[in-house]
Parts: structure tokens; C-alpha cells; sequence
């Protein structure tokens, strides 16, 4: 299969797609200098960023990873249903009926319920990979803040 030099080919007489496509990109430059460059970024795919490492060093609050740890770790509730046993359900012709009703209550309020719970655990994974990501950044930060300070620190030891 042969390439073509050209990926728009018109078939006009007053109008050659060399043409065409030249000022296609004479446009396309022009908004990009106008609007500058377009940097998209896209979130990483997966169900959570995953947990950052406490730091080496000391200089960190065992509070905050042991919180975020637990965070992390946490499973989505169970809302399977869970029917105790009932001395209603025992009785000959409405026990039954009892029992059925019963069930239909429970699955239709479980149905709201799991609407909810799909949609907080959907938002506790993004909280949760919120901080994770913030933690990163305050870990990255002290430690510049640790190297500044060791630099000022051999800097007023070296004047005199």
C-alpha cells in the first residue's frame, strides 16, 4: 500500500488540496500562538493512587500515615441482606405472605442504599487519592525544606 504526501486530496478546479491544506496549517499555527500551547492532563486510571511511603527520616507525622493507611485499606460496606428470624413468618397463611413482603422492603430499601454507598465510595476514592497525591507533595516539600535548612545552616557556619 503506497503513502501519499498529501492527507486531503479534493478534486477542484479552482481549489487544489495543496492549497487546502496549507491553509489549514497556517490557521492551526496561528490559534496556536494566539491561545498557546494546549496541555491536557489526564488523571491515572485505576480505583485509587496508591499509598506513599513514609519518609526515611523521622520528620513526619505517624498520625497522619497511620490514618491514611487505614484509609487505604478500608473495604465498601456490605448491603447484602441480612433477615433475622422472625416468629411472624412461623404463621400458616400469613407467614409466607409475611415473609415475602419482607423480602421486597429489604431489597428495595437496599437499592437506594447501594445507589448511595456506590456513590460515597466513589467519592471516598477520590478523597483518598487526594491525599495520597497531597501527601506526596508535603513529603517532597520537607524535604527541600530539610536540604534549605542544611544549606543555611553550612552557609552561616562558613562566614565568619
Amino acid at each position: 500500500m503506497q503513502e501519499k504526501d498529501t492527507w486531503l486530496e479534493i478534486h477542484d478546479s479552482e481549489l487544489s488540496s495543496k492549497e487546502l491544506a496549507a491553509e489549514i496549517a497556517r490557521r492551526v499555527e496561528l490559534r496556536r500562538e494566539t491561545l498557546g500551547q494546549v496541555h491536557l492532563t489526564f488523571p491515572t486510571f485505576g480505583n485509587v493512587s496508591p499509598f506513599p511511603e513514609p519518609p526515611s527520616d523521622h520528620l513526619y507525622n505517624p498520625n497522619l500515615y497511620h490514618h491514611l493507611r487505614r484509609a487505604n485499606q478500608m473495604e465498601p460496606p456490605d448491603t447484602a441482606p441480612v433477615l433475622a428470624h422472625s416468629p411472624a413468618t412461623q404463621l400458616p397463611i400469613l407467614g409466607r405472605f409475611w415473609q415475602m413482603v419482607r423480602r421486597q422492603f429489604h431489597e428495595l430499601i437496599l437499592f437506594y442504599v447501594n445507589r448511595f454507598v456506590a456513590h460515597e465510595t466513589q467519592m471516598d476514592n477520590h478523597l483518598i487519592s487526594s491525599l495520597n497525591e497531597l501527601t506526596r507533595i508535603v513529603q517532597v516539600q520537607q524535604e527541600e525544606i530539610q536540604s534549605l535548612r542544611e544549606m543555611l545552616s553550612a552557609y552561616k557556619k562558613s562566614r565568619p
